[in-house]
């Protein structure tokens, strides 16, 4: 009797062992060869890195993060995937590192601040795009999980040293850090007040700060309001030592003389709401006014 009892405790466990099976094949057939979904840009939303120690019944090393291709903080680089590459806020893919828009298209030549960060399974590095005002600064993937690059050595030919506000306005902050750090660079701009709340994390020195606050603004010389574009005006970050006028000359036209890469940005530290300071390489992209002068009488 207890013979028969067994075998008949191995027959039902058998059944129900082949019904669990059945009822999971579907949800694993479909999650392999069920319709597309929409296709996510490089670094998107990737399912955060699993090693085969989790996984029950494996053994042995760690999945590995793709190594860093041969990339360098200070270099320049270009993107290499066809559908765009993915900038986000911060190294990770999880909730609280936004994606920014829009995605940086094929051959955007980019210069590397920060990286190479290891999250999420890729690797990361802070880059400022070379091409634009309007693509974002931000984190990228280097590659995806095969070690397949999608950021890679480049080059960059520089412009010259903007002479006037226009030619300045379309210099991306990236380049002024990569081609003219720490340059005196002297235009002629109208200062004007912005009389808006930009929310955004906050910065120190605070009067590098980059996306908060109410602050006044640089634009062309003929324009009297504030522009929609941002890429239109450049805040004022006026150096707290530098030579400026006690009063700011608000709605005249002013000649400042300002820098890339001013040297208190070595010291520069982000922080985001509830979060704590962290360094940041954000500072050095700002156009630092070292000297403003008021009009003349």
């Amino acid at each position: 009797m207890r013979s028969s009892s067994a075998l008949l405790a191995l027959m039902i466990g058998s059944v129900l062992l082949g019904a669990c099976q059945a009822s999971l094949a579907p949800a694993s057939d479909q999650a392999m060869t069920g319709p597309p979904a929409t296709l996510a840009s490089p670094a998107d939303s990737p399912s955060p890195s699993v090693t085969t120690s989790q996984l029950p019944g494996l053994t042995g090393s760690s999945t590995a993060v793709p190594k860093p291709s041969l990339v360098s903080v200070g270099s320049i680089v270009i993107t290499l995937a066809n559908d765009g590459l993915r900038v986000r806020s911060a190294p990770r893919v999880n909730v609280d590192s936004k994606k920014l828009q829009p995605l940086l298209p094929l051959g955007s030549a980019l210069y590397v601040l920060e990286g190479p960060v290891s999250a999420s399974g890729y690797a990361w590095y802070e880059v400022a795009p070379l091409a634009s005002r309007s693509l974002p600064i931000g984190w990228v993937a280097s590659a995806d999980r095969d070690g397949h690059p999608w950021i890679g050595a480049g080059a960059f030919d520089c412009p010259p040293v903007p002479a006037d506000f226009r030619s300045l306005a379309v210099t991306p902050a990236g380049v002024g850090l990569a081609c003219f750090p720490r340059v005196p660079i002297t235009v002629t701009a109208r200062l004007i007040e912005c009389n808006c709340d930009v929310d955004g994390p906050w910065y120190t020195p605070s009067w590098l700060e980059l996306a908060s606050g109410s602050p006044n603004l640089l634009v062309e010389p003929a324009t009297t309001t504030v522009p929609g574009n941002f890429a239109d005006w450049f805040a004022l970050n006026l150096d707290p030592t530098g030579e400026h006028p006690d009063v700011l000359p608000i709605g005249q036209i002013v000649e400042v003389v300002a820098i890339f890469d001013h040297p208190a940005a070595s010291i520069c530290t982000r922080t985001e709401m509830d979060g704590q300071p962290v360094p940041s390489q954000g500072c050095r992209l700002q156009f630092a006014v070292t000297r403003l002068l008021a009009p003349g009488p």
